[in-house]
């Protein structure tokens, strides 16, 4: 029976508890409590020293795109850049190390840095009839050159799909710029990553992930990012635990489509067999699939929705016009028939998870969702971003049971964006976490990478302070959480979130050993030196898979 004693600094149970030593017996919390207490019951353990660290319950993030966060790490990166200029000497140089007719993919641009939207023309001199596409920041934009547009089959014939924008010169020609569910003509165009190329990208995220102390994630994408994970836990080789989303519609596969067997249906998801594609909420529930399928390393988590668009690229679905326009933003979604899929979910046994980050959008969302808390009470169900709320809207959320799933770094990220189009009556309504929490929500935290990196302690950070590292004051510091709260949100809040609440999310006795392992005490530092800290290490399942500073 593997055992290991964990000692030598604080043991953050839960909140509101703390202890000085764990033991762990073949991965779950076998003992907690006094040092001298648990080194009693420890026998020949093997002895780890946190070495005046803080040692918590595992970060797990409750909202990211594992895989493509992978791919983006390896891909080229145009968030520092301030101008277009300078993004297309990056481009240049980018185009000139790849193959001939080699697509160049990438991006996380940010035109608000910029002062415009580029166009495919600006791209062109540098890209030539290489087909190239760059996706924004918030992933809610496409950037493509000619090339690409020809690939992609737009013109100025093409009709935008519904919920979704192509952006056009004054002769109604494409300029290069797709949004929304217009960027899927894009996304179909590009080539299709290999197995080999998804693997990668999945491994070098899990490693990166736990160096920053996570331990779990639910991931949001597409077939691809599934096909991968199943794959790195048929070899042995996943180490974070991963619930994968399912999307309500599948756009580019990286897998071809085959039809879906009748018997993959059984609930370990240990089925031999091909992979049921296309991975989507039809096909989930015409092969039997249900929201927490699978085992303790993948399960099958929410289905996601989208009913609008983001704030960087002015796409978030607004009660009133953005600031100084008559734009309310893109509602990617019709109502009734938002609310009628969702009904479909729920007596499938599928939770949503609704992509809602303007106020309309959320108001949109929780009515949709709100006839399944009568139906279907067991679901986790939960609204994703959640950036600006009516006021009448910010109870809903306990009253309902709805689940807050929130990304603390985008607060501080996007508030002078949030200040400039949503202006000084609205923003006190923004990332309003405090009320949400006052008003019985749960709140699940994640970083929604690769739009902001996977790092808790940055969320963490931005919760407890809701300042950028350098800014002066805080942003509406009404809304601040304490320590424990913001803890209890990338841990407790976020296993219910998942309906694993007794499996971990704390480190109780006989829960699963997941733990994040800090440097020094969070709780003894002030708030703005919380980014001081590093992780020294990451486990899961008692056993220690990332360590820098442990003894």
């Amino acid at each position: 029976m593997a055992s290991t004693l964990f000692h030598g600094g604080r043991i953050h149970v839960r909140s509101g508890v703390s202890a000085e030593a764990l033991l762990v017996r073949d991965g779950r919390v076998a003992a907690v409590g006094r040092a001298s207490d648990v080194a009693r019951d420890a026998g020949s353990a093997e002895r780890v020293d946190l070495r005046g660290g803080l040692m918590t319950p595992g970060w797990f993030d409750a909202h990211v795109h594992f895989m493509w966060w992978g791919f983006q790490m390896a891909e080229l990166d145009l968030r520092a850049t301030k101008t277009v200029e300078e993004a297309l000497q990056q481009i240049g140089r980018r185009a000139r190390e790849l193959a001939p007719r080699q697509w160049l993919t990438g991006g996380r641009f940010d035109k608000n840095n910029w002062g415009r939207w580029p166009t495919a023309a600006d791209l062109d001199g540098v890209t030539g009839d290489r087909p190239a596409v760059m996706r924004s920041r918030d992933g809610h934009s496409r950037w493509l050159n000619t090339a690409a547009l020809r690939a992609a089959k737009i013109g100025k014939d093409t009709v935008a799909p519904e919920g979704g924008a192509i952006f056009r010169d004054a002769s109604g020609s494409p300029t290069g710029v797709l949004q929304e569910r217009a960027n899927e003509l894009a996304d179909r165009a590009v080539p299709a990553a290999t197995e080999a190329d998804c693997d990668a990208a999945t491994m070098r995220a899990q490693e990166e992930a736990l160096k920053r102390g996570v331990t779990g994630v639910e991931s949001l994408e597409q077939a691809s990012s599934y096909a991968a994970l199943r794959r790195a836990r048929d070899r042995g080789a996943l180490k974070v635990r991963a619930v994968m989303g399912i999307p309500h519609r599948s756009l580019a596969l990286s897998l071809p489509t085959t039809a879906i067997p009748p018997q993959i249906r059984d609930t370990s998801l240990r089925a031999q067999g091909p992979l049921p594609l296309p991975f989507d909420f039809e096909a989930a529930l015409q092969s039997g699939m249900r929201t927490g399928q699978g085992d303790e390393w993948l399960q099958l988590g929410h289905v996601k929705f989208f009913t609008d668009g983001a704030l960087g690229s002015q796409t978030a679905a607004l009660e009133e016009p953005y600031e100084g326009t008559g734009d309310r933003g893109i509602l990617t979604f019709d109502p009734m028939e938002l609310r009628t899929d969702i009904a479909r979910a729920a007596a499938g046994g599928l939770a949503v998870a609704i992509h809602a980050i303007g106020d309309r959008a959320v108001h949109v969302a929780l009515d949709a969702v709100a006839p399944t808390r009568v139906t279907s009470p067991a679901l986790r169900q939960r609204l994703e971003h959640i950036q600006l709320v009516r006021e009448e809207d910010l109870g809903r959320f306990g009253a309902l049971g709805v689940i807050a799933s929130m990304q603390p770094i985008h607060c501080t990220s996007d508030r002078d964006l949030a200040d400039r189009y949503w202006g000084p009556k609205r923003t006190p309504r923004a990332y309003p976490w405090r009320t949400l929490l006052e008003r019985r929500a749960v709140l699940a935290f994640g970083s929604d990478a690769p739009v902001e990196p996977i790092d808790p302690l940055l969320g963490i950070h931005a919760a407890v302070t809701r300042r950028r590292p350098g800014d002066r004051d805080a942003w509406f510091p009404a809304q601040r959480l304490t320590l424990d709260e913001a803890l209890n949100a990338y841990t407790a809040g976020a296993a219910y979130s998942t309906g694993r609440e007794r499996d971990w999310g704390t480190l109780d006795v006989g829960m699963r050993c997941d733990a994040t392992v800090v440097d020094r005490d969070l709780a003894k530092l002030d708030e703005g030196d919380l980014l001081e800290a590093r992780v020294s290490g990451t486990i899961t399942d008692g056993v220690v898979r990332y360590a820098d500073g442990l003894g």
